[in-house]
């Protein structure tokens, strides 16, 4: 199959798309030829490039959606699989739909590997959704923790951990879920629903890097799926609860 882009009306291959210096991101799941929780994707770029840019995306849902389904078909990625769709805005309204890599599972799940995970010192300034900087910024971080484990995770002057719209964090003790902010983000509200479901509580409040570590299971979300840490600082986690609010996650074939 071939990974293609639409790039403001014109349909390229992806090696051959040359990624703005600037944009506002949102990865959109879709499985099926649909794109899930399309509708919030696009209030939330909305939002950012207001914030950011002094403009508000005119993108219409509707459109996205033809536009989405279209490369997906052009692609010819399996309806079976899931697969990520980056839309990406700039700062001079330039609109791309970026064809990811389909993944070999269906809907949101747990992923297979789990990871290591090592805190590390970094502020978070906010951000309502991913950009070009907060990109940078992630795999900067995660490179830091290269050969001590597989993903950083944040950590402020205060020592309280910290999360983000797009890779919230939740943490599990004896039954009871804890994450450290809400957001209005696809990735947060959807593993609330899914936590809800089990009729397990969900407590927003700090959390200290040295409470975490007291935890029977950390877990990250982003819009393909839950991430379940084997270790944070080398403290073993497990991942019973973590499965079952995997489980019960939208979208379901």
């Amino acid at each position: 199959m071939k990974l293609l882009v639409w790039n403001d009306g014109q349909v390229v291959e992806a090696s051959n798309f040359v990624r703005p210096a600037s944009y506002v991101l949102q990865r959109i799941h879709t499985i099926g030829y649909r794109a899930h929780n399309l509708s919030r994707h696009i209030l939330i770029m909305r939002e950012a490039t207001a914030r950011l840019y002094g403009y508000m995306s005119l993108c219409k849902v509707e459109d996205a959606e033809r536009i989405i389904t279209k490369l997906l078909e052009l692609c010819r990625v399996s309806p079976s699989l899931s697969c990520a769709v980056a839309m990406r805005l700039d700062p001079y309204g330039h609109l791309s739909f970026e064809v990811e890599m389909p993944t070999y599972y269906e809907g949101m799940t747990m992923r297979a590997k789990r990871l290591r995970a090592v805190s590390i010192l970094a502020e978070c300034s906010g951000e309502l959704a991913q950009t070009s900087v907060t990109v940078a910024l992630d795999d900067m971080c995660d490179s830091r923790v290269l050969g001590r484990g597989d993903v950083a995770l944040w950590v402020d002057a205060e020592g309280n951990v910290v999360s983000r719209p797009w890779r919230p964090i939740f943490a599990i003790y004896r039954g009871k879920v804890y994450t450290p902010k809400e957001f209005e983000s696809v990735e947060y509200v959807t593993t609330c629903a899914a936590i809800a479901k089990l009729d397990l509580r969900l407590e927003v409040r700090p959390i200290p890097l040295s409470v975490l570590l007291k935890m029977d299971e950390v877990f990250m979300v982003d819009v393909m799926g839950v991430t379940s840490f084997v270790t944070v600082d080398k403290r073993s986690m497990f991942y019973v609860n973590t499965s079952q609010i995997a489980n019960r996650m939208e979208p379901h074939r």
